[in-house]
């Protein structure tokens, strides 16, 4: 391959970056909703309320809940995992080709 064509390449692989960073923020930006859901709390305070005027206790199952809460929130966070592994990728491969091209064209103004 050319230098012209790794030139090609390169730029191509860096309007990828750029997009794949903009599909990131928008994952990040998307799954930070999780943290604004307010429906489980809302149901196990009504039910909690309930329990309370009926003289039960409920807390061992609302322990639950929130856990399971708190997992399902760590979950959605991790949807994002698999495009920034995209773009760690991307990132490298322009690294690597940006070095290969430095290379050649430091080694044609040595000769």
């Amino acid at each position: 391959m050319s230098v012209i064509d790794k030139k090609e390449k390169l730029e191509a692989l860096d309007n990828a970056k750029f997009d794949l960073e903009l599909v990131v923020n928008n994952v990040n930006g998307i799954t930070k909703d999780i943290k604004y859901a307010d429906t489980p709390s809302n149901i196990y305070l009504k039910v909690q309320s309930l329990a309370d005027e009926h003289g039960l206790s409920v807390d061992t199952e609302i322990n639950d809940i929130i856990q399971k809460v708190n997992d399902l929130e760590s979950a959605i966070y991790e949807l994002v995992s698999p495009f920034e592994d995209k773009k760690r990728e991307v990132e490298l491969q322009f690294d690597e080709l940006e070095m290969e091209i430095s290379d050649e064209e430091y080694s044609l103004w040595i000769w």
